[in-house]
């Protein structure tokens, strides 16, 4: 039979190890278990049970380690002020003290970068208040080397790089005081510059600087269009300003807020007045071979005065003079108003047309005697009485210029 008792050895001595292992698990719990400290008394310490005492715990502190503060487990005694442990102890102020040595007259100790209200304003402690941008750097982006005292505070002094270059300031003559163009100091992009000499308005709001000033030349550049445009007036060909002599000062058609070369005004009561339907032609209708054309309707109009047939203005001989018939301000040729010599427009002759009176392709040429037929019971009748009595046309009209029938010099007819 064999011995157990090496069986029981093993079993002690497993036994003993895992005691060992709970004491060093309970010794390491003790040491790295932030809310437990072991003081004069070996007590037991939480945030809650800290916040008993003359230095509550806040913000940041309830998080921190206790052996942070309390060195070597050492309770009594421990600083509470700020300073002793970020300064005395730790060394942490980036800026040397330089700015004060009381933390708390600024910050809390719920985040440093989050000042107290009124604590820290930086115009009223440097006479430079931070606006846009300045209120987003770092400290040492303007304090290099933590220099605070006698930091220059015009622009130019820290942005002379930035000014050197496009649109070159120096050559253009603009101020070292960035903030009369980039009053907004958040973006170096979007600067406006006082640009009253020339106020920037329609398509030139848009335009880049260089557009205008090249090779970024910005004193002495001229104001006037065609040191800008002369290309443009030159090249345009519909309708061609040279030959038409438009002006060179483009505001005058174009406007100061046109997008576009398009839809330009042009005041043509300048040259000739537009009225009827002139007002809707293309200019190439009637520039199609030039710009000095003559004021009169029938230098244009010579082909519509001579193919016209109803009527016949060449064989009726009516004036050349279109505006006599066809108004300036009619849109169409059937518009024409004629003042007829014989009453038209009322009694028996009204609505008449007027083949009815002018058989032949001359207007000159009129028929009395087509309608008021020759017989005896009608016209030689009622004329037996008339001295002089003609049966014809001319005749007709001579006693009857107003178409009544009661004639006309001393004519007397019978009823």
């Amino acid at each position: 039979m064999k011995s157990k008792q090496p069986k029981r050895g093993w079993t002690a001595r497993i036994l003993l190890l895992a005691v060992l292992a709970l004491c060093l698990a309970g010794v390491l719990f003790f040491l790295l278990e932030p809310g437990l400290e072991l003081g004069a008394q070996n007590k037991r310490w939480t945030a809650a049970s800290h916040d008993r005492t003359n230095f509550p715990l806040l913000g940041r502190h309830r998080s921190v380690p206790c052996g942070d503060c309390h060195l070597n487990g050492v309770i009594a005694g421990t600083p509470s002020a700020c300073e002793a442990c970020h300064w005395d102890r730790r060394r942490d102020d980036r800026y040397q003290l330089l700015l004060g040595d009381h933390c708390a007259d600024c910050h809390t100790p719920f985040d440093w970068k989050k000042l107290k209200p009124n604590s820290w304003e930086h115009g009223r402690v440097s006479g430079f208040p931070l606006a846009g941008v300045h209120k987003t750097m770092d400290c040492a982006a303007c304090h290099p080397g933590n220099v605070f005292k006698g930091q220059a505070q015009d622009c130019y002094s820290c942005h002379r790089r930035q000014y050197e270059q496009a649109p070159n300031h120096v050559s253009g003559g603009y101020a070292t005081d960035c903030r009369q163009c980039h009053f907004s100091m958040i973006s170096w992009t979007g600067g406006q510059t006082d640009h009253s000499l020339f106020p920037l308005l329609g398509r030139h709001a848009a335009a880049a600087c260089a557009d205008c000033h090249k090779n970024n030349v910005y004193a002495g550049t001229a104001q006037d269009c065609a040191s800008c445009h002369l290309e443009d007036y030159n090249a345009t060909l519909s309708p061609n300003h040279k030959q038409a002599g438009f002006s060179t000062d483009c505001v005058s058609c174009h406007g100061t807020s046109a997008q576009t070369w398009n839809n330009a005004a042009v005041n043509h009561d300048l040259y000739w007045q537009l009225q009827g339907a002139h007002r809707t032609l293309e200019c190439n209708q009637c520039h199609a071979s030039g710009y000095d054309l003559p004021r009169d309707c029938y230098s244009c109009h010579k082909t519509d005065y001579d193919n016209t047939r109803d009527p016949n203005h060449r064989q009726a001989g009516y004036s050349t003079a279109c505006e006599n018939c066809h108004l300036a301000s009619h849109t169409s040729w059937n518009q024409a108003v004629f003042t007829h010599k014989f009453p038209i427009n009322s009694g028996r002759h009204s609505g008449l047309a007027c083949t009815d009176c002018h058989r032949t392709s001359s207007y000159l040429v009129f028929s009395c005697i087509d309608c008021h037929e020759h017989s005896k019971s009608e016209m030689d009748d009622k004329h037996d009485d008339v001295s002089g009595y003609s049966y014809n046309s001319q005749a007709c009209y001579a006693c009857h210029p107003n178409g009544s029938a009661g004639g006309g010099s001393g004519a007397r007819v019978r009823r």
